[in-house]
């Protein structure tokens, strides 16, 4: 066990990368000790950049109901029923420039306005509703009817164009956020309003829930974790981490598909 200042009252969790494995389904241990430490009265939040309705499945496995950090920190529910704490947003206009590149040069974008992903059709798939919260549309600037939470895509040239875009234009209105794999390569990229980070969000739970930076505990694998490294007592990044996010962490857990949640919470004596 090693020493901490204060006992841990909350944990902030990521998802992709961190609790969840490559195969995208929960750690079992990881989330048996996560059950275990909510059950005492923890409160484990999850920050991620997945909308709620993409949380939530994950929140039911393990249990519980509180208060969730979604789409980078752009939108923060009291709990997972949707009950909405804060939403950022940024321009349609912007919004509508990104989707006729992407219309034009045959890019995969997803656009998520209030609680609704929206996707581009694909050859032979129909248009309308692709399951809860999912969307299917003919081009992506039909789905540009007011403004946006977040726009993302994993297309090489997209990421480069959108990034030269913001910078440029929009820097003032909306920010990026780049996401990579463990050897540093990039392999996503996410558009967010102005003020939308894990740090903030986390800043405002806190708030919320009369706790203290002190007894707080992160855990993550990419930069857009660092912010809520910075609002912890404890900050652990899996060992699948990219080098920069490493080295802003108070210790370096297994990998994502090694049980690294559950290390870190019998190293630091949260659960049993």
């Amino acid at each position: 066990m090693k020493s901490k200042d204060a006992p841990i009252r909350l944990i902030a969790i990521d998802l992709d990368g961190t609790l969840l494995t490559s195969e995208g389904i929960l750690a079992p241990m990881g989330s048996q000790l996560l059950k275990q430490a909510a059950q005492k009265g923890v409160h484990i939040i999850p920050a991620t950049s997945r909308v709620l309705v993409s949380v939530r499945p994950f929140c039911q496995q393990l249990g519980i109901n509180g208060p969730a950090i979604c789409t980078n920190g752009a939108q923060i529910y009291g709990s997972t029923d949707g009950q909405i704490w804060s939403s950022l947003t940024f321009p349609k206009e912007i919004g509508l420039e990104i989707a006729s590149l992407a219309d034009a040069n045959g890019w995969e974008i997803s656009t998520t306005i209030d609680s609704v992903t929206y996707h581009r059709q694909r050859p032979e798939q129909a248009l309308g509703p692709l399951s809860e919260g999912r969307v299917v549309v003919a081009s992506s600037t039909d789905s540009i009817t007011a403004d946006l939470v977040q726009i993302h895509t994993r297309d090489p040239e997209a990421i480069k164009a959108i990034q030269a875009l913001i910078g440029s234009k929009y820097s003032d209105s909306c920010c990026i956020d780049v996401y990579y794999s463990g050897d540093g390569t990039i392999y996503s990229l996410g558009i967010q309003p102005i003020g939308a980070n894990k740090g903030d969000a986390l800043d405002l739970v806190l708030h919320r829930l009369g706790i203290t930076r002190r007894h707080v505990m992160a855990i993550g694998d990419d930069v857009n974790d660092i912010p809520m490294f910075t609002r912890a007592q404890i900050s652990i990044a899996m060992s699948n981490a990219p080098e920069q996010v490493k080295k802003m962490a108070t210790v370096v857990a297994p990998s994502n598909d090694e049980e690294g949640v559950a290390w870190a919470l019998r190293e630091f004596d949260i659960s049993p």
